[in-house]
C-alpha cells in the first residue's frame, strides 16, 4: 500500500475540525426557557381611558384545566376558572403592555394568541397605532381574529362563555361561524392599506342567557352586527338584521335565512341560502368626472343557491310555479334589504366595505387614475343597482305544507 500524501491528511484533518466545530452548534440549550416559566395570552382587548390605553390580558391557566367539577367561566376542578385576566393602563399599546409584564411572574408569551378585541371608543379613533406593534414584534399572530366589541373589552374577556374553556376562545368560534374568511389581523391590516376598500369586522357584546326571572344565569357573548371602517377609523355599526344582507354582498356570508310571507294568510317560508357569487360591474360615462355628476354607476350581480327549510303557511311550493314564485320574491327581499343597507354605508357612514372602488380599479384602471383624487366626495353619489338571481335546489322531504287539509291548500 501506498503511503498516504501529506495533502490527504491535511484534508481530512481539515474536514473533522469543520464536523467538530458545527457539533457546537448543535449542542446545548443556553436560551431554553421552560413552559413553568412561561405566561400564554389567549387574547387581548384594548380600550381607550382618556388620554391612555388600557390593555387586558387573559392568560391562560393550564393547572386549572379539568374535566371533573368544572363550572361557568371555561370550568376548572375545584370551581375556579381555567383563566386569569390582567388588566393595566399605559400611554401606548406597548407601554400598558409593559405595566402588566411587571405583575405577572412569568414571561408573558402572544405566540398563541387566538383573538385581538378593539373596544368600540378606542376603534373610533383609529387602529393604526395598535397595528404598527402588531407587525413589527414577530411573536405576535397575524392570525389572530379581531372583533369591536359595545362597551369595555375586560367585560367581555370575563363572560361565563360556559360551552368554551375560554371567553376568548369562544369570541374565535363565533367569529369563523359568522363570515367565510373571518376578519384576522394579518386582513385587517390589507383592507387598511388596500385602495378601493375599506375594513369591516364582526361587533360582539356580552349578554345574559335566559328569560328575566332565570335564578342562575350566565353571561355570554353574542355577535351584534358588523362595524364598518373608513380606512382604520371605525365609522358605524350595521345592526344583525341587515349585516346578514351586507355580507351577501360582500360574497362572505356563511349561512343567510330569509322569511317570505304567502300571498295569502299567515305565517313564513323560510328559505336558508347556502351558497352565493358576486360580481360588481362599473359603468362610467362622460369623459369627465365632476363632483356634483352621477356618472358612476355600479351593478352587483348575485347568483344564490338555497334550500326551503320550513313552510309554516298554507302555500303549496311543490307546483313549478309557486317555486318560481318564492325564488323571485326571495331575490326581491335581496335587493330590498341590500339596497337599503348599501344606502346606510354610503350616505350615513361613506365606507366602501363592498369594495366598489376596488371593482373600477380592477376592471378600469385608467378611469381610476381620473377619479381617484374626486373618488370621497364621488362614493356617496354612485348609483348602485343590486341583481340577484335565486335558485332554490330542495324544497325537503315534506313537499306539501305539513297537517294542513287538502282542500285548505294554496296553489296560487
Amino acid at each position: 500500500m501506498k503511503p498516504k500524501s501529506n495533502a490527504q491528511q491535511m484534508r481530512k484533518a481539515a474536514v473533522l475540525c469543520c464536523l467538530l466545530l458545527c457539533s457546537v452548534l448543535l449542542g446545548g440549550c443556553w436560551d431554553r426557557r421552560e413552559v413553568n416559566d412561561v405566561a400564554f395570552v389567549m387574547g387581548t382587548g384594548l380600550d381607550k381611558e382618556g388620554d391612555q390605553y388600557r390593555v387586558t390580558m387573559q392568560i391562560a391557566l393550564p393547572g386549572q384545566l379539568g374535566s371533573s367539577g368544572s363550572t361557568g367561566g371555561g370550568g376548572g376542578t375545584s370551581g375556579t376558572k381555567s383563566y386569569y385576566l390582567e388588566s393595566k393602563i399605559g400611554p401606548s399599546f406597548r407601554g400598558a403592555s409593559t405595566e402588566e409584564q411587571r405583575g405577572v411572574s412569568r414571561t408573558l408569551n402572544y405566540s398563541h394568541r387566538r383573538v385581538l378585541l378593539f373596544g368600540e371608543a378606542l376603534a373610533r379613533e383609529g387602529i393604526s397605532k395598535m397595528m404598527d406593534v402588531l407587525a413589527r414584534v414577530p411573536q405576535n399572530r397575524l392570525s389572530s381574529l379581531v372583533v369591536i366589541t359595545k362597551g369595555s373589552t375586560m367585560e367581555l374577556l370575563q363572560a361565563d362563555a360556559p360551552i368554551e374553556q375560554y371567553p376568548a376562545e369562544m369570541v374565535r368560534e363565533l367569529n369563523i361561524s359568522y363570515m367565510k374568511k373571518p376578519r384576522s389581523v394579518k386582513l385587517l391590516m390589507n383592507s387598511v392599506l388596500l385602495e378601493g376598500v375599506d375594513p369591516v369586522v364582526p361587533v360582539m357584546s356580552l349578554v345574559k342567557n335566559g328569560p328575566p326571572n332565570l335564578k342562575d344565569k350566565k353571561t355570554n357573548i353574542q355577535v351584534d352586527g358588523l362595524a364598518v371602517f373608513r380606512k382604520d377609523r371605525l365609522t358605524g355599526i350595521i345592526d344583525n338584521h341587515l349585516s346578514r344582507f351586507l355580507l351577501l354582498g360582500m360574497e362572505q356570508a356563511k349561512e343567510t335565512e330569509i322569511f317570505i310571507p304567502p300571498p295569502k294568510g299567515r305565517g313564513y317560508i323560510s328559505v336558508h341560502l347556502i351558497e352565493n357569487k358576486v360580481q360588481i360591474k362599473p359603468h362610467i360615462q362622460g369623459d369627465e368626472i365632476h363632483i356634483q355628476g352621477d356618472e358612476i354607476r355600479m351593478t352587483i350581480h348575485m347568483n344564490c343557491n338555497g334550500n326551503m327549510k320550513e313552510n309554516e303557511t298554507s302555500f303549496d311550493i311543490s307546483n313549478e310555479e309557486n317555486l318560481k314564485w318564492l325564488e323571485q320574491q326571495t331575490a326581491e327581499e335581496i335587493k330590498r334589504e341590500l339596497g337599503e343597507a348599501v344606502q346606510v354605508i354610503q350616505q350615513k357612514y361613506r365606507s366602501d366595505v363592498l369594495g366598489l372602488g376596488r371593482a373600477i380599479i380592477t376592471s378600469q384602471p385608467d378611469e381610476w387614475k381620473r377619479i381617484k383624487p374626486q373618488w370621497e366626495q364621488l362614493y356617496p353619489k354612485v348609483k348602485v343597482t343590486i341583481n340577484p338571481v335565486v335558485h332554490i335546489e330542495n324544497i325537503g322531504a315534506v313537499t306539501k305544507p305539513f297537517g294542513v287539509k287538502k282542500e285548505q291548500i294554496q296553489n296560487e
